[in-house]
């Protein structure tokens, strides 16, 4: 196969097992050459000659505050990304999450984990700082106990969509947050983003109004009509909260607005979100994709190299511009 692709065999065995970066050019003709050849893994006999699993667990907490279908998209995004660097994924989910990461250590249920929703002082990062086991947090927490961590830059994100505002002419709007009990929850997206846009209003001279929202479709919708019916309130809205986000439509409908003759509206949400139901706001997409490769990267580079310094990295957000921000005089 090394002949036919026309590279080393360390190279094709590199593209077997996902162990090391191999440029995509160079994957394409493995790949082609595995084509032609008909050549398949055996992936019994790989574990076995490399003591792994070639799978990596994936472990969720679930939280009430938070938008499920929004959690979903980076499993699937994270079982794709495993996929193409040779892995399968299991999901573990037990209620005790150190207990779900103690027994997969202790067991060697798999050769890496990857950590979702963290919270700050997350108690599943202690059985694996005191192991040394190969893991990355798809979150950023003040203290990431020495685990790669990877996650869109919430805080970046938050100043990007506060200046679109401000720039705009806009001095007041309705912060639409997540509900309040994810935020005493240590939930690490969640605080990053609120503590940055209350301090970027503040320097741009914008006062926020929170809305805190439920996730439940019914309760948001409602909560927006009455916020979207008060006479008084801020002619514009910065949503960070995947429901209101899918709900908002709904609720303008409800009352009758418009946007942006009547109300200005930017939002962080997930590409996923914003596709299933075209939402034409001006915002900034979380995209699971993204994370989710830079974590698996990560992650199977951990497994490589177990005595690497550990890496913290921040997936810079790109704002998307669909006009529903009115420019005040």
């Amino acid at each position: 196969m090394a002949r036919e692709a026309g590279v080393s065999r360390s190279t094709v065995s590199s593209v077997l097992t996902g162990r090391k970066f191999v440029s995509p050019e160079t994957r394409e003709k493995i790949e082609a050459a595995i084509t032609n050849l008909g050549y398949s893994v055996n992936a019994g006999a790989r574990a076995l000659a490399t003591a792994r699993t070639m799978t990596l667990g994936v472990v969720v907490r679930f939280h009430e505050a938070e938008f499920s279908p929004a959690l979903a998209t980076y499993l699937v995004a994270l079982s794709d990304a495993a996929r193409e660097s040779g892995y399968a994924v299991v999901l573990l989910t037990e209620p005790d999450g150190d207990a779900a990461v103690r027994k997969a250590i202790a067991g060697r249920q798999v050769d890496g984990l990857v950590l979702l929703s963290v919270v700050e002082g997350d108690p599943r990062l202690e059985p694996i700082a005191e192991s040394g086991y190969p893991a990355v947090l798809v979150g950023m927490p003040e203290d990431a106990r020495g685990i790669d961590s990877v996650d869109l830059d919430f805080a970046a994100a938050a100043r990007l969509l506060v200046d679109h505002l401000a720039d705009r002419g806009h001095r007041e709007a309705t912060f639409v947050r997540w509900p309040d009990d994810l935020y005493a929850a240590g939930s690490t997206y969640a605080i990053r983003f609120a503590s940055a846009a209350v301090q970027r209003a503040g320097k741009r001279g914008m006062r926020l109004e929170p809305l805190s929202c439920s996730v439940v479709p019914e309760q948001v919708r409602a909560a927006l009509r009455d916020e979207l019916g008060r006479a008084d309130g801020p002619r514009a809205l910065i949503v960070h909260n995947d429901a209101a986000s899918a709900m908002l439509q709904f609720a303008l409908h409800d009352t009758g607005l418009a946007v942006p003759e009547n109300r200005s509206v930017v939002s962080l949400h997930s590409a996923e979100l914003a596709r299933l139901y075209a939402l034409p706001f001006t915002s900034v997409e979380s995209g699971p994709d993204v994370v989710a490769h830079a974590a698996v990267e990560m992650l199977v580079r951990r497994i490589d190299s177990p005595d690497a310094p550990a890496e913290a990295r921040l997936v810079a957000p790109r704002l998307i511009e669909r006009g529903s921000v009115a420019t005040v005089a």
